[in-house]
């Protein structure tokens, strides 16, 4: 004897497909009615699971635990050997063109409009427990310029950091078709972490040079619209709050503004006051 229940359910993964409608109901009992019901909530959530994510670890697992204090990544009893000077001292020696500095419970670096904020957490892995999280959203919300957030495991020989952006913290909805949303970077040793950082902020280029063969004129103007539109449409879809992002929003259309100011700059040479030329703009974009 057939079960109508499994019709329904290979129907409803037909429609998870994109492959038909969801199944009606009405023509199933009370008590079929609800194990379909609940069959169907089951796989729409089995569905939405990426099988590339890697597993949890043991510590994720019993963080916020009362049997968290058996993992030593974990226990958060005894006092860590990494302290702020130390934290600031790392991250001095990592690039000149930053800078660094203890503010508050926490230790600032910034480079042009890159602004991380590293925090220590008293355990030998920077693992994100409920409190360490709640720590982060606020860090966010009080300072909308912050674009990471570097956790420090005060108890690890390396300063073991996990760096965490605003998306990986905000509350999202996936789909049944959909995956995971973010994929957290790995935690490195804090020197390589704040590294890997700037590098991704403020990359340096080797040196370069035009094709002196190519004797077709450089359209300057061009040009720099092209790059001054990529950049602004760029940063405009990231995740900034407050006066930070409704300055990105309102550049975008405005890149021509930019490139009229590189093409002055390139024939008029210093007699320019960027700073006067700046506030035009930014008039202009308001």
């Amino acid at each position: 004897m057939n079960d109508p229940v499994d019709a329904v359910i290979l129907a409803y993964l037909d429609h998870l497909e994109g492959e038909g409608p969801a199944p009606a109901l009405d023509h199933l009992g009370q008590r079929d009615r609800a194990r379909a019901t609940q069959l169907m909530a089951a796989v729409s959530g089995g569905h939405g699971i990426d099988p590339r994510t890697p597993r949890p670890s043991i510590e994720s697992l019993l963080a916020d635990t009362p049997l968290a204090g058996l993992i030593p990544a974990l226990d958060n009893t005894g006092r860590g050997g990494g302290d702020l000077e130390t934290v600031r001292g790392v991250l001095a020696d990592i690039d000149a063109r930053a800078r660094v500095a203890v503010d508050g419970p926490g230790v600032v670096l910034s480079y042009l409009d890159m602004r991380a904020r590293f925090v220590l957490v008293l355990a030998s892995a920077p693992t994100v427990t409920g409190r360490v999280r709640g720590q982060v959203e606020a860090i966010f919300r009080d300072d909308p310029d912050t674009s990471r957030v570097g956790i420090v495991a005060a108890g690890s020989p390396e300063l073991a950091t996990q760096l965490v952006s605003v998306d990986d913290v905000a509350d999202t909805i996936t789909t049944p078709r959909g995956e995971r949303h973010t994929r957290w970077e790995p935690p490195l040793p804090l020197m390589l972490a704040a590294r890997r950082l700037l590098e991704q902020s403020a990359p340096e280029w080797p040196p370069f040079d035009f094709d002196r063969a190519n004797a077709s004129p450089l359209d300057v103007a061009g040009l720099a619209a092209e790059i001054a539109g990529r950049i602004i449409q760029r940063e405009a879809t990231r995740s900034y709050r407050g006066d930070k992002r409704r300055a990105y929003r309102a550049l975008v259309g405005h890149e021509r503004l930019f490139a009229d100011l590189v093409s002055r700059i390139s024939a008029e040479g210093r007699g320019l006051d960027l700073d006067e030329e700046i506030t035009k703009i930014t008039r202009a974009a308001a």
